[in-house]
């Protein structure tokens, strides 16, 4: 067992435009890394935001606190917030901001699916 941090002290702010008020606690190597999937914790200040862009992989983002506004390829805004998650498709134009502030796991991945209960029966 190997014991880490993803506490706000050990994240960071990343350079480029898509990330204002939001900063970053990787939990996995960057699939830049040759990595199959990524991890990491995404924490919105207030007013926080991650600008509009496409999808380049597989992702899900599930909301750990605090609720914000997800914003899919119908470029319509829609509430989210603890508990609840988006699965997005390469190419799905995306884009969140949180009023309030919120904590996302971020997840992606070439081979990335969403939990679907079976509909078989027993």
């Amino acid at each position: 067992m190997e014991r880490f941090s993803f506490a706000s002290e050990v994240a960071f702010v990343p350079h480029g435009d898509l990330l204002d008020g939001v900063t970053v606690a990787p939990l996995t190597a960057p699939m830049s890394e040759q990595s199959p999937f990524q991890a990491a914790i995404f924490r919105f200040a207030p007013g926080g935001r991650l600008a509009r862009h496409s999808a380049t992989a597989l992702e899900i983002f599930a909301v750990l606190e605090g609720s914000g506004e997800v914003i899919g390829p119908d470029a319509v805004g829609e509430p989210i917030s603890i508990g609840e998650a988006i699965f997005w498709s390469p190419g799905d134009e995306q884009e969140m901001h949180s009023a309030t502030g919120m904590s996302v796991l971020i997840i992606q991945g070439e081979r990335l699916d969403r939990f679907r209960r079976s509909t078989a029966t027993p």
